[in-house]
């Protein structure tokens, strides 16, 4: 193998992994609307409604500790991780607890 072809073949391999893990998912963040076993709908900062598809592996998270769905109501700021499809929800980060009135 010629030197040049070499310094490719070496260059392709140290920045390969790089590459492949700079995927980054998309999250959409806004306001809870309404919340089902099959949906989220948010109304985002410029004030469109968006439906984002739950599927059974969503995690809901509030900082680094797991809550259950139920924790998600209107009025509550989340931001929505969604998954390699760029549609469904992998992730729902909940926001600070809603006060009780």
């Amino acid at each position: 193998m010629n030197r040049p072809s070499s310094m490719v073949l070496t260059s392709a391999l140290i920045f390969a992994p790089a590459i492949v893990s700079a995927h980054t998912h998309k999250e959409v963040m806004g306001t809870v609307k309404a919340i089902d076993s099959s949906r989220i709908e948010l109304m985002t900062k410029n004030g469109k409604l968006l439906s984002i598809p739950l599927v059974k592996s969503t995690m809901f998270m509030r900082g680094k500790k797991m809550v259950g769905s139920d924790q998600v109501q209107p009025g509550l700021r989340v931001v929505v991780v969604l998954a390699e499809d760029d549609k469904t929800a992998e992730t729902v980060k909940l926001g600070p607890a809603l006060k009780q009135k």
